[in-house]
This record gives C-alpha cells, structure tokens and sequence, in this order.
C-alpha cells in the first residue's frame, strides 16, 4: 500500500476525522480523502499503520457515539490494552482469523457505553465505529469515493473501529477443539 497518510497535516487528519462522523450522523457525502484513508486501512497489513492512521481513528473514536450495542470479537495474538484495532461482530470471523492459536477479547459494548454517564463530544472513552455501517450507506449512493468492488468485497465484514480496553472486555485464550 501507498503512504498517503503518514505525513497528513493535523488539520488534515481532522478533516477526514469530521467527514467519517458526519457520513454516519447526517448523511453528508464522505470526502474523497476519508474514501481513502478507509480503503489504505482495511487494505494495509499492521506493519503498513501508520501514525497517522491511529491520530485519526483516536479523533472519530473521540467524536462518534454510536447508536447500536453490539457485542464485538476481536482475536489477536498477543494481549495488548490502548491499541486501536478492528474488531467484528462475527464469533466465526473472529475464529477464522485466529487460526485457533491465540487470544480472543470480547466486548460486549451496552455495558461500557450505557453504564458510563454521557461525556461531552469529544471526550468520549469506550465508543467504536462502525465501518460496516458506513460501507453500507456508502453502496447505496452513486458517487461514493469508495469503489463498487471494494463495497461489494467489505461490507459484510462486519468491521468495527475501537480502541482495547481490556478493562471492559473479556480476554479469553482460543483452545484447539479435541485439546
């Protein structure tokens, strides 16, 4: 992958910050550089993050309340807290990606985003973003800067932005069936 966004101006970073916000709560059209920074996310390998990359999902994660609770999977092959990641709401993706030898952390997100009283925008701690959601409403509009086939190959992925907290998720370690 290209790194567009490993030297992105801080307003830059905010813009593209705004434009995926505003694509999941008003509906607005998701600009051609947030259509990018998405496509570079899901397409690059964790080597190939860069700074940047996090900079922005901190600022959508720090802006964005979601609407839904879903209960998310995510498996990884060391413990990690602070990190943010990609995580699923698929047990059996979550089994797929694992190859069976490694953690699965587990968040069921009613509990941190409606026990926790409502902070100020900007301040929230324990949200997600819902990539899928912004992939499906992305395939409905014609002029989307995400390609047909990119929507078409990721939005049953279920994928979800969020940042590990192993405060409030379970950390759980796959066992190989028949061990």
């Amino acid at each position: 992958m290209s790194n567009l966004f490993n030297r992105v101006s801080s307003k830059q970073k905010a813009e593209i910050a705004e434009s995926l916000i505003c694509a999941l709560t008003t509906d607005a059209p998701l600009s051609r550089k947030a259509g990018s920074f998405v496509t570079e996310w899901v397409m690059s390998g964790p080597e190939e993050k860069y700074k940047a990359f996090f900079d922005i999902w901190g600022m959508v994660l720090s802006g964005y309340m979601p609407t839904t609770r879903p209960v998310l999977y995510r498996s990884c092959l060391r413990r990690m807290d602070g990190k943010i990641a990609s995580f699923t709401a698929s047990i059996n993706s979550a089994e797929k990606f694992s190859e069976g030898r490694s953690f699965l952390l587990i968040c069921d997100t009613k509990l941190p985003l409606d026990v926790i009283p409502r902070q100020k925008q900007g301040e929230y701690q324990h949200t997600f973003f819902p990539l899928t959601e912004l992939f499906q409403r992305e395939a409905r509009k014609p002029d989307s800067p995400l390609s047909h086939r990119f929507l078409e190959n990721y939005t049953k992925e279920d994928e979800y932005i969020m940042r590990i907290d192993l405060n409030w998720m379970y950390s759980l370690k796959w066992i190989k069936r028949g061990e």
